[in-house]
């Protein structure tokens, strides 16, 4: 891959640990970011891991060039022992490429900035979720027990590990929590850049209410007013405590209809067997619909009236974009990086983490109150045409790239 002379921009190795048609959140924007990038000229190509043995080692997916590497099972292990496999390819490709952009910076930004500061090359890190740099991922992952014990340990882990992360050219974060974390571990401020992620506002966009009404009935919904949930159904989304209160909501609300989008997908933080059971025991088999894993995604938001999003950790929510996206108005948590994209009384509400009685309010609320419910849905498809359409993103990211690499000395 030759840059073209006449080219404005720095070639870029976008790395990051899973990618198409590997199916998530981080995974879909990298491609629609990597795929946007290349449509405004930027050369790009992507290394992550060979997710299945039936997925070739070099491949285009969207006109992104991708290199798999391995290993091929063994999740849990994987994201350790595909270390040397991505600095080998570094290495290799080295003449390919002028920037290296790690998605997902914990543990493959080690090798970044390693082959970065090898071969002279910039390195930017982008985290995809809070905790990354501080190590915080390590004290609240449900993977490891005993944490206390061993704190120590993990925290002279991450000392080390940050005094080579720490010489990264740029660091971007999805929110401004992630932000203030760069702040906190002592990353200068000129180095940091905010950028939310996109969607693809083509895809996710409004519809007019005869279109609605004919997906609720290409997708099987019922008519009425549908709240809609879309995502992964594991812990930690407050799915628990959602299905509660519309046990207390429905009842008065016999046109009120809850949807789940998503399925818990055989994971071991999965909540979709007690859900499901929840639903059953108490007698809302028929005002809640379990949709399993879908890939139309976009049409159920565009058949709902509400989008709800009761996560109780959450660095930025693609699930809240696609959304708002569409025209739907959310009621999400007050955590994280939601507030970036949920603004209260403006495109929804936002309202605290496992309150009842809050929750139960603000669905009152937006029930009752339609004109004030409209009003919410312009103002956020304005809000996320102006913020986090891939154009304007990838815009963003490019000149971030472009300023990062035209830095002089000290830093790879």
């Amino acid at each position: 891959m030759k840059q073209d002379s006449a080219s404005q921009h720095p070639r870029v190795c976008f790395v990051i640990s899973t990618f198409f048609p590997y199916v998530g959140g981080g995974e879909t924007h990298a491609r629609l970011l990597c795929r946007e990038m290349i449509r405004q000229g930027v050369e790009v190509f992507v290394i992550t891991r060979r997710t299945s043995p039936d997925l070739p080692k070099r491949d285009t997916v969207d006109g992104i060039p991708i290199e798999r590497v391995p290993p091929v099972a063994s999740r849990r292990l994987a994201k350790y022992l595909m270390l040397f496999p991505v600095f080998a390819r570094l290495v290799a490709r080295r003449r390919d490429y002028d920037v290296i952009l790690v998605s997902g910076l914990r543990l493959l930004g080690i090798p970044g900035l390693l082959a970065a500061l090898l071969f002279r090359k910039t390195c930017i890190l982008r985290a995809a979720s809070c905790g990354e740099l501080s190590g915080a991922f390590i004290w609240n992952s449900p993977h490891i027990e005993n944490k206390g014990d061993s704190r120590w340990y993990f925290r002279a882990m991450i000392a080390l590990r940050n005094t080579l992360l720490l010489r990264a050219r740029g660091f971007l974060g999805i929110s401004e929590a992630i932000g203030d974390e760069y702040r906190e571990c002592g990353v200068p401020e000129e180095k940091i850049a905010v950028i939310n992620n996109g969607t693809d506002t083509g895809l996710f966009r409004p519809v007019d209410r005869d279109t609605r009404q004919n997906l609720r009935k290409e997708l099987g919904l019922p008519d009425g007013w549908l709240a809609a949930y879309t995502g992964k159904l594991n812990q930690g989304k407050g799915l628990d405590f959602l299905v509660e209160v519309w046990n207390d909501f429905a009842p008065r609300h016999p046109e009120a209809h809850l949807v789940l989008v998503g399925s818990g997908s055989g994971n071991f933080l999965s909540q979709e067997e007690a859900l499901r059971a929840y639903v059953k025991e108490h007698n809302l088999t028929d005002r809640v619909t379990f949709t399993g894993y879908v890939q139309n995604v976009h049409a159920y938001l565009q058949a709902a009236d509400l989008f709800v999003f009761p996560s109780e950790n959450e660095s930025l929510s693609n699930a809240l974009i696609e959304a708002l996206a569409c025209g739907v108005p959310c009621l999400a948590s007050n955590i994280g990086g939601i507030p970036d994209t949920v603004r209260d009384d403006f495109n929804g509400r936002l309202l605290p983490t496992r309150s009842r009685a809050d929750w139960v309010e603000a669905l009152e609320c937006a029930w009752n109150d339609p004109d004030r419910v409209a009003r919410w849905s312009a103002q956020g498809r304005e809000r996320i045409m102006a913020r986090n359409s891939m154009e304007s993103v990838a815009t963003r990211h490019m000149a971030f790239i472009q300023a990062c690499h035209e830095k002089k000395g000290g830093a790879a």
